[in-house]
Parts: structure tokens; sequence; C-alpha cells
């Protein structure tokens, strides 16, 4: 039977890379751990003789289990720099070997090297597998041998079999993520079930083989303590069982490869060999040192040259009037040039450089390490992945070797120097699209120049009081315990309350609550279904308030103490291309969805603190969204009420319930709020009548008013819906876009929600490019005025400084006037200005609501 051999690229680069000594080129590039992983694969290769090879290696985006199980291998340390730089020039010199290299987006390496043993198998083939990643041995069986490297190195290779896995691991190869499901697993940060630990795992899947039928059998469990622990978990016995089993038909043709393999060595292998002074490999390939000096003397003699020809930084010549293709890579930089198809890798020691203009990937993340480093500024002037999500927001990988088969560049997607070729090209392409869609204007004037201002806010961060957020914590532990007791008080017995399940049988069951909904398990219990049933029994909202407060302690307690740095301050990191509408998030931490509703919610605000000697100002734009809306409809009388300075709640509740103004009354006011904003996201009856407490007639009686006393809304609305409809996307203020194929959708639920989101969008991306705006013009002034004062903070519509005290009252000055200004709008905008120590005990300031 012909032979396939797979390697699982980035776990045996990684062993070797732990394995040997940090070798590294005259001129600093790191070599150890390909010389490593290149000496592992001969050895294989002259032993095995395999019909077949190829290199897998993980893709550099998310995959669908960090979507399905967010902490999924969120412990891992950061890749070390030096390991980092030896990744694609592996690649690059794996590809000119001859060697086919996959990485599949969305899919780990175990995923596309178990599809291609499955189609291997359909073929006819035997599959080695070389691996130091034991997750592997789930594929194991008469077709399928893992040759497994030690924990301390890459030498020795343990050939497994399926008995052999039975004798290590305990387990069957198929058993693997049963036993992985219960017990968890500490390298992928798959936490397993509570109260179940290996020994009690292989026990129970010696009784029970799987997991499903363990579970199937539940009641038949004899031992207290495992029934207990496996009791309201099942879901998450089954979830973390099938976070830990391998793809076996991730979507990949079958690699044409020629058979049998053959080492390809030509010149530019010679050369790239001379490059990384990988001398011992040159030997084992049995290449003289004349044939490296053969290749340089090719090029220089005027042969035809490769797609990239690579030179040395001090030969690599630079104009200003050339824009560069550059990839980062750990510290270095990759440059391209267009015309002459010439790269170089640039050390920071090349730069600065004469002032050059640089097309990159990701040019934000380039910019914060300058400023925490105190290094010059690349002049970047275009940003691929910007470019390409404001052509198509709805995206979720911006990776350029996604980008490069979208726009049918056929370019290898690992060689650096080719890398930066391709970010060269894409920003032509890119950039010729966004002026044929009228997006120059937005890329140009707010998301580039955006990219420095938020790097600068990440590398500066803001301070935390860490005794506090202790303090915090252990009021929120003894917040969920009393909590806890007063959900088993009203319901009339303790219980699982994170067990779907359970919860789902004391609501419904016991106390009689009525189903909103059904899943696949049973009726749901999520948020939206309890917020539904909170009027019918008090238990409901201690319930919501529990999950609230849980949610509380574990993000942002436990979650943000290994946030604080060194410097006593956290460093979160703006996202300019997640969001659909164009507002930024965050993460690391989250700083956009802190639960405020709730007192300890909002004192998670206040272990965020004013630097030492200074304090912290917020502006805040009020009521934005409305007055946006007020602008884009062009409706006179909300534009009226504005324009008076009214309380828009206020007004609304006299103009659609037929009340006088000096008699609403707080109740009043909010079902107006509700509608107001309910209104702006498309709201239905049905969500009003949640929302406020009346019933769904109430609610449609509301809304009807509502369009009754400002009709210009609804016209707005249904052009939006219009528009986007006819053009397949929405645009806001500045013409950023959104894309909404769904909104012409067969499906009545798809096409309903996409009319929601072109409502919203239009609104909420309009604000979002207002205070953008803003944000650019404070930064620009903060510099021209000669301040000291940091922007830290941008949540929603507040941005929050660390000023300097001397420099409170210009700051105050310069941010209303800036934020106020920022756009000329039919309605006012008003500036809410607070000061404080902290972000939580912030005090309006003495002339608070000014506006332009």
């Amino acid at each position: 039977m012909p032979t396939q051999l797979l390697i699982d690229g980035h776990s045996l680069l990684f062993r070797a890379y732990h394995a040997l000594p940090p070798l590294q080129t005259k001129n600093g590039v790191p070599t150890g751990a390909m010389h490593g992983f290149l000496s592992m694969l001969f050895r294989v290769t002259e032993a095995e003789k395999p019909e077949r090879l190829i290199v897998v290696f993980d893709a550099a985006v998310a995959t669908f289990r960090h979507e399905q199980f967010a902490e999924y291998k969120a412990q891992r340390d950061e890749t070390p720099d030096d390991f980092r730089q030896q990744l694609p020039l592996l690649r690059e010199l794996l590809e000119r070997l001859g060697v086919p290299v996959l990485a599949v987006g969305g899919f780990e390496a175990d995923d596309t090297l178990g599809t291609l043993a499955y189609m291997g198998r359909e073929r006819g083939y035997h599959s080695l597998i070389v691996t130091g990643d034991r997750d592997l041995l789930q594929l194991v069986d008469d077709q399928v041998t893992v040759l497994l490297t030690s924990r301390t190195g890459i030498s020795d290779l343990d050939r497994m079999t399926r008995d052999k896995v039975k004798e290590k691991m305990g387990v069957w190869p198929e058993q693997v993520p049963d036993l992985k499901g219960l017990m968890g697993d500490g390298s992928d940060n798959i936490p397993g079930v509570a109260g179940i630990g290996q020994k009690s795992a292989l026990a129970l899947i010696d009784a029970y083989q799987s997991v499903d039928n363990l579970l199937e059998h539940l009641h038949e469990v004899s031992n207290a303590r495992w029934l207990k622990a496996l009791q309201g978990h099942e879901e998450e016995a089954r979830r973390f069982r099938d976070l830990a089993t391998i793809v076996t038909k991730v979507p990949l043709e079958w690699p044409d490869v020629s058979e049998p393999f053959l080492w390809h060595v030509d010149a530019g292998v010679a050369a790239m060999l001379d490059e990384l002074e990988l001398h011992q490999v040159k030997k084992r390939l049995k290449i003289s040192d004349d044939a490296g000096k053969a290749a340089q003397a090719s090029i220089d003699d005027g042969a035809p040259l490769p797609p990239v020809e690579v030179l040395d930084a001090a030969q690599f010549p630079l104009d200003s009037d050339t824009l560069y293709g550059c990839l980062v890579e750990g510290a270095n930089l990759w440059i391209y040039n267009p015309h002459t198809h010439q790269a170089a890798r640039l050390t920071p020691d090349d730069y600065p450089l004469p002032p050059v203009k640089l097309a990159g990937w990701g040019i934000k993340a380039v910019f914060r390490d300058r400023f925490e480093k105190g290094r010059p500024l690349p002049e970047f002037r275009e940003d691929v992945k910007l470019q390409a999500y404001l052509l198509d927001t709805e995206r979720r990988d911006y990776g350029i070797a996604g980008l490069l088969k979208e726009a049918g560049i056929q370019t290898p997607e690992a060689n650096s120097g080719q890398s930066a070729a391709a970010v060269s090209l894409l920003a032509e392409r890119l950039g010729e699209s966004l002026q044929i869609h009228g997006l120059g204007d937005v890329y140009r004037q707010l998301e580039m120049p955006l990219a420095r201002v938020l790097a600068r806010m990440e590398a500066v961060g803001v301070q935390v009081d860490r005794d506090r957020l202790a303090s915090l914590g252990e009021e929120l532990k003894e917040s969920i315990v009393a909590t806890e007791q007063e959900i088993y008080h009203l319901a009339g017995l303790e219980f699982n309350i994170n067990s779907q399940r359970q919860l789902g049988e004391v609501l419904f069951d016991k106390l009689g609550l009525p189903a909103v909904k059904r899943t696949k398990t049973g009726f749901s219990t999520d948020a939206e279904t309890l917020e539904t049933l909170s009027p019918l029994h008090p238990v409901v909202d201690k319930v919501l308030t529990y999950r609230q407060l849980v949610k509380i302690e574990s993000t942002y307690v436990e979650g943000l103490l290994p946030l604080i740095q060194s410097d006593g301050r956290i460093h979160t990191t703006f996202h300019q291309t997640v969001t659909a509408t164009g507002r930024l998030s965050s993460s690391d931490p989250n700083l956009q969805n802190i639960p405020v509703r709730l007192p300890l919610g909002r004192r998670v605000r206040s272990v965020f603190v004013a630097s030492p000697g200074r304090t912290l100002l917020a502006a805040d734009y009020s009521q934005i969204e409305l007055r946006m809306l007020a602008h884009l409809a062009g409706d006179e009388n909300l534009i009226q009420a504005f324009q008076d300075g009214e309380d828009i709640h206020r007004r609304t509740a006299s103009e659609i319930f037929n009340i006088p103004l000096d008699e609403v009354d707080s109740t009043w006011r909010s079902r107006a709020k509700a509608v107001n904003f309910g209104i702006i996201y498309g709201i239905s009856d049905f969500g009003l009548s949640r929302d406020t407490g009346v019933s769904r007639s109430e609610a449609k009686d509301y809304i009807d008013r509502y369009y009754r006393r400002y009709p210009r809304l609804k016209e707005y609305f249904e052009g939006v819906i219009e528009g986007a409809r006819r053009d397949g996307f929405v645009t806001t203020i500045m013409g950023r876009r959104r894309l909404l194929p769904e909104i012409r959708s067969k499906n009545r639920a798809r096409r309903q929600y996409a009319e929601r989101m072109a409502m919203n969008t239009a609104i909420q991306g309009s604000a979002a490019d207002l205070i953008k705006k803003a944000m650019l013009a404070i930064d620009a002034h903060l510099t021209d005025e000669g301040l000291k004062s940091d922007m830290i903070l941008q949540v929603h519509d507040e941005l929050i400084w660390d000023a300097e005290r001397d420099e409170l009252e210009q700051l105050r000055s310069l941010a209303v006037r800036d934020m106020a200004g920022a756009m000329s709008l039919k309605v006012p905008l008003v500036v809410e200005v607070k000061s404080g120590d902290n972000w939580d005990a912030m005090n309006p300031w003495p002339e608070d609501g000014t506006h332009a």
C-alpha cells in the first residue's frame, strides 16, 4: 500500500525550537528551529520513502473552535518573536524544495491532517502523521499511523498503532475525544467536567465506551461523586468532546503532487540555504557550494528574475515616489518594490530610512509597537486590512491569504518577500475598488489616520487600582452567594442555576411559567426568554441578576487581574475591523460591554483610575443617535425639540401620550424613552411590549402615535430600506457602507432582520463616523497646543482622557469644541463633560452641556 507522509508543521517546528539551541545567522536571523525541523524531515523521508509528502500548518486566523468556545487555547503564551520569524522562512524553503504546504483558514492543522488522512484512505493510501500533538492519536486505525515525537525533543519517534494508543492513553483512538471531553485538556484550555479527573474519566469511558452512552445511562452511575459532577453538566461534556474532535471533512481538494516524492533542488534553493547559513542542510541535499555561487551569478548576468528577488537591506534602493509593499514580521519589516520586483528584510536598525511610502496590513499594530518602544513611525499610506474591511464590513477574515484568493492573485501564501509583494498588489486593486464605491473619503479621512490615534491610546493604557479590583471581587463573590440563596428561597428548592435543564424544570415544570421557545435540548432559558418572563415571577429577575454578577466576577475581576501589566496599567486593543456598523470595539479587556445596570457592575469602572497627579476627564455626546436620526430624517418636529433644548423623552411622552408637558412623570418618560430608542433599532410591538411592560396592543398604539407625530421618520426608514433593497447595501453620513444581501431574501425572518440592520446602521454608523472625526480633531489639537494629557479610552459615545490637572480647563474647552463641531447637523450637538479620580466617580463639570 502506498504511503503518504503528513507533517504537522507548526507542532514539529515548535518542538525543534525548544529542543535545539537558538542558532542564528551572522545577520541575526534565527534558524535553530528550521535546522531541527529539516533534519527530522530528512530522517523520516529516508526511513519511510513515502510516495507523497505534505506539510500542514495552522492558518493565522481564528478557527471555528474559537467561535464555539472563546477560551479555547486562550491560556497559551504569545509566540516568541524568534520562532515567529522562522515560520514564513521555513514555508518558503519547503515550497522551493517542492514540498506541498497547506494551511486552511478557519480550521486547525489537526483538521487538515485528519481530512488528508480520510481522503487518503478512500484512495488506497496508508497515512503516516508525524506530530508532537497527542490529539491526533484519535485518527489512528489500520490505515493511519501516528509517529509521535517525545515531549522533550524531535529525535525519537514513537510509532503509535491502535494497540499502542490503548496502552499509552488507556482508551482506544476513537475514544480520545470522549476522554478529553470529560477530563479536559490543559494544553487546549478545554476545562472538561468539573470534578472529573483523569482516573475517573478513564473509568467512565471503560464502563460506558463513550460520552453519549454514558449520558444516556447516567442513572446507572453508582459513584455519588461522579454522578453529582455530571448531573447538570451533560451539555458541557458533549460540547468539550466536540471541541476535542478532529474534523475530517475540511473543504479542500486532494493535493495533486508528483509521485514518488523527490526533493526539488535548484540554484534558488542553494542561494536561500546560503543566505540562511544552513550548511548542514546543503550537505544533506548534496548541494555543492558552487551551486549557490552559480545562482547569484545567474541573477547578476541578467537571467530571468524569480518572482521576487531578495536583496540585503544595504543593497535595496529607495526613493520617495514609489509605494512599497511591506509585511511586518516580528520586529522586522519586509519591503517590496513593485517596479523592480525586489524585496529586502529591514531590521529596526535599518530605519528610520529616508521617508518612503508604504502599503501594509494591520498597520495599527505596527504603530503601537513603535509607540511602546519609542521608535519612529513608518510612513504608511495604505492599509490592505482597512481597505478590505470598508469594502465588506461583514467579512470575518481580512487575512492576506483570503484576500489573495478572492482577488485571483496566485502568490504563495507564506513567502515573506512575496507576501510583501501581495500586499502591494492588493493595495492597488482594493484602492481602486474603494474609489469606485465612493469609500475613498471615509478611508483617507477617518480610518487611516485613526489607526495612529488608536495605537497611541493602546500604548498609553489606563491605570488600574489592583487593590480595589481585588476588594470588588470579594464583594461580588458574597453577592453571588446571597443571590443564590434568594433564588433557592423563591424557587422553593436548591438546584444548579447554571444548568439550562434544571433551571427549565424549575421555571416551567415547578413554577408553571409559560415556555417561550424550544431548543434542541429543551425549553430555552436564554436572556431574551428570561426578560420576557420577568414580570411573571420574582425568581426570574434574580436569575438574571445572578448571571450578571457571575459574568462581572469572571470577566471583569478574574479576567482583568492577569491583564494588568508591569506598569500597573491595562492596555486594551481597539478594533477597527470588527463591527459591521463602523463602531470601534475592544478586547483584552472588552471595555464596551461592562454591565452598568447593576451597582456592582458600575463599580467595575471604579478600578480604572487616573495616573498619579492626574485626573480623568470624560466627554460624552448626549442622545447622539436620536440627534443623528433627526438630522438624517429631517423631521421638523424632532429637530425643533432638540433646537429648543428640551428633554426629548418628556417631549415625546407629552406628544404621543397626550399628557401636558409638566405632568409627565418618570413612568411616562421611561416609556417614551423606550419608544425613542426602540425606533432606531426597528423595534416591534412585541419587543416594545416586553421592554415597557405594557400590552402588545398598547405598544403598537405607541409606535403608531409616534410615527403620526414624527411622520418624516417613517418616510426616512422606508427610504433607507428601499434603497438597501435596490443597492444591496446601506450607507452612513460619510459614505461608509454595509452590505445587506439578506434584504432581498425570500425568507421573511432573514429579510426583516436585514431591514432592521439597515435602519440601525444608517444611524449608528453615522454616529460612529462622527465620534471618529472628533477623535482625530482632538488628537491634532492636543499636539498643536502642546498638551501632555492623553486620550486613553473610547467607549460608545464617550471619550476619556488621563489629564494633567493644570490642563483640565483647556482640555475641556478643546474637547467640547471639537466634539460639538465635528459635523454640521440640523440639530445642536450637546457634549456632557465629567471629571474625577476614577471612571465611576465622575462629577459633572460646572458648565456641563456646552454645545456649538
